[in-house]
């Protein structure tokens, strides 16, 4: 059952009312953002410190799905572009990936009543347009869906770089941790390639090929800021990236740099040096191809 406060039921409950949606957004980075349907700011404490809610980059919910089956309640929200808040360059750096967000209701005229939770959950799939936003709302319900159980793999499990449960000033951490230490390494872009969404240089590198691959760049400035991309390739001082960047980039970037892991015991062993805490059972016997035929298929029967 909704929890809602007896001044704002009550208010609610009348035949004219005055209240208003409000959204709070806590981004990846730890940005806090707040979006309202009204047409002028709101501030509000929902617990966590006055907040200004913000009128100038709009906030509309669109109809909001809901189950009582544990289904995923989920809905679109969608905003515009601010040149002190929200822009399609932050979007496109994945600003609100796995963002978590608040969707409140309020009386505007009076603040003191409280808040109403309408909905919580995380943002999924965004999308722009030349004007303004779009995401998608997904309810905490989408948390049951994902899996719980350790299952056997010939790759490892763990993320890399993640700690045990617990561990003080940790960014990941898991019961069954990789426990090794992420270490970045800065650089500035020197020169672009021909693909300048996917491939640059820094001459300043002196890491032997192949050191970064895999590997993750993070753009630490310049208009791709915020967002990281995996490495595929690394030589002669050039990368290459999986996926291209949201804008190009230009000489003069920086970024910095980590080694990852393609999760395969032999990583683990001879780069890593981490074989203890290795989550695979890599030695699970594979299924030989020749016993998966057809049975007699090679048998000559011509007596030859």
């Amino acid at each position: 059952m909704k929890s809602i406060p007896l001044a704002l039921r009550n208010h609610l409950a009348q035949d004219t009312t005055s209240w208003t949606f409000l959204m709070k957004v806590v981004c990846k980075d730890g940005t806090v953002f707040g979006f309202t349907t009204l047409d002028a700011d709101v501030t509000h404490d929902d617990g966590g410190g006055d907040l200004v809610y913000r009128a100038d980059q709009g906030f509309t919910p669109q109809r909001l799905q809901a189950t009582a089956d544990l289904g995923v309640d989920n809905t679109d929200l969608q905003g515009w572009y601010s040149d002190t808040g929200i822009s399609e360059a932050r979007i496109r750096a994945g600003l609100f990936d796995f963002a978590r967000v608040w969707v409140y209701r309020v009386n505007f005229m009076d603040l003191s009543q409280g808040h109403e939770i309408v909905a919580a959950g995380t943002l999924g799939e965004s999308k722009y347009s030349d004007t303004g936003w779009v995401t998608e709302f997904r309810s905490l319900s989408q948390q049951l869906k994902q899996p719980l159980a350790q299952l056997y793999s010939l790759t490892c499990r763990a993320r890399f770089g993640s700690k045990p449960i617990g561990t003080p000033g940790a960014s990941i951490t898991e019961r069954k941790p990789c426990n090794k230490d992420i270490v970045w390494s800065p650089g500035t872009v020197t020169a672009v390639g021909a693909e300048p969404d996917r491939l640059f240089s820094d001459s300043g590198r002196g890491e032997p090929d192949g050191f970064y691959k895999p590997g993750v760049v993070e753009w630490l400035t310049g208009q791709n800021a915020g967002a990281q991309v995996e490495v595929v390739a690394f030589a002669a001082d050039q990368f290459e990236l999986l996926l291209p960047t949201p804008y190009p980039i230009e000489a003069g970037d920086t970024y910095r740099v980590r080694q990852d892991c393609d999760k395969t015991f032999a990583m683990c062993k001879t780069r890593h040096n981490n074989t203890l805490n290795n989550r695979s059972e890599h030695l699970t016997p594979v299924a030989d191809a020749a016993s998966v035929q057809t049975p007699g298929a090679n048998i000559d029967r011509s007596g030859t």
